[in-house]
């Protein structure tokens, strides 16, 4: 297939150039025909008015001559005119070559300049850039393409986190509210619904976010919990008790709340959330009000600074009517001294 290939690409090569070759053999015979009759027509008068021999040929020669360098001039500068434009044109190509090149030098340099001057450590962000380099159109299609779509969601994370807006993940996310809660800076206040989290401390990331808690309030950092009790009765469940005593000994600021003390009009804003800093929310929206069939349906990461604060001021009242943990009762046997 590759011979047939080259032969072909040989045929068109000589075809392209026989026609050049044509054009220059008809040139040159052009010349000697021109040369050759000034040369005769001038031999020709020159006898027809009785001259002599000798300066018949020399007029022959002489004019034939001139006409010759007459043409070769005319050629030459032809071929002069042709060169020069295409030294033009050569110069425009390569003008336009090294315009698109400084053009994506200068492109370069500003992401650059504006990947020194981001909030983000250099050296990850070239890290990411280099790393994502390795990954070619010949690695495996499925890599290649989750790579793609991976890189494409971060990106579009970022520029959601940059505009302040509101991310969303459809399901129960464990990335953000784990990375989250390790980078927090001042405080995390959580309000913790029974419908989302009625076997969230049971399970691996419920593990891994009560040791990330645990790790931040060590540090100093402010941690509080709001345990929202659908009834009162709750609060007798051996299994809050026994996570209410370990989240306290955590250094964990915990209280509960009866739903009947929630302040009427508060009752429609109660949901699951997380405020991070005052800053950022993170809030999660269960499948359905069941406590024993709830799925988290979606995750939701909120930057809007309106909505931020509504929800800091929505914990702040929760958390003004929200009591701590009473120590049960002593049972009677029902006797009484006399």
């Amino acid at each position: 297939m590759s011979g047939e290939k080259a032969a072909s690409g040989d045929v068109a090569a000589s075809t392209e150039t026989r026609p050049t070759q044509l054009r220059e053999s008809s040139s040159v015979i052009r010349t000697a025909m021109v040369t050759v009759a000034s040369g005769g027509v001038t031999f020709l008068i020159t006898n027809g008015l009785h001259q002599d021999t000798s300066i018949s040929i020399m007029l022959s020669i002489l004019i034939g001559g001139i006409a010759l360098m007459v043409r070769f001039l005319v050629d030459f500068e032809k071929r002069l005119l042709a060169v020069e434009q295409l030294e033009k044109d050569g110069m425009a190509d390569v003008k336009r070559l090294i315009g698109d090149a400084f053009g994506e030098i200068s492109e370069a340099t500003a992401l650059f300049g504006l990947i020194e001057a981001s909030a983000l450590q250099t050296d990850l962000v070239t890290q990411l850039v280099r790393n994502s380099t390795q990954i070619s159109p010949s690695s495996p299609p499925i890599v290649y393409q989750f790579v793609q779509a991976k890189i494409k969601e971060m990106s579009e994370f970022l520029k959601q986190l940059a505009e302040g807006g509101t991310a969303t993940y459809y399901g129960e996310d464990r990335d953000w509210l784990l990375g989250l809660t390790r980078t927090a800076t001042k405080s995390i206040d959580a309000i913790s619904m029974a419908a989302v989290d009625h076997d969230l401390w049971q399970s691996e990331i419920g593990q891994r976010y009560l040791d990330a808690q645990r790790r931040a309030a060590g540090d100093g950092k402010r941690v509080r919990r709001i345990f929202v009790l659908d009834e009162p009765e709750m609060a007798d469940d051996p299994m809050l008790r026994r996570v209410y005593e370990e989240q306290r000994d955590m250094k964990i600021d915990v209280r509960l709340l009866d739903w009947s003390k929630v302040p009427t009009p508060l009752r429609v804003q109660v949901r699951d959330l997380i405020v991070f800093d005052d800053i950022l929310a993170y809030e999660t929206t269960p499948t359905t009000g069941d406590p024993r069939r709830a799925q988290v349906a979606e995750t939701r990461l909120v930057l809007t600074s309106s909505r931020v604060s509504e929800c800091a001021l929505l914990f702040g009242e929760l958390w003004g009517v929200a009591r701590e943990l009473q120590p049960l009762e002593p049972v009677h046997d029902g006797h009484r001294n006399a």
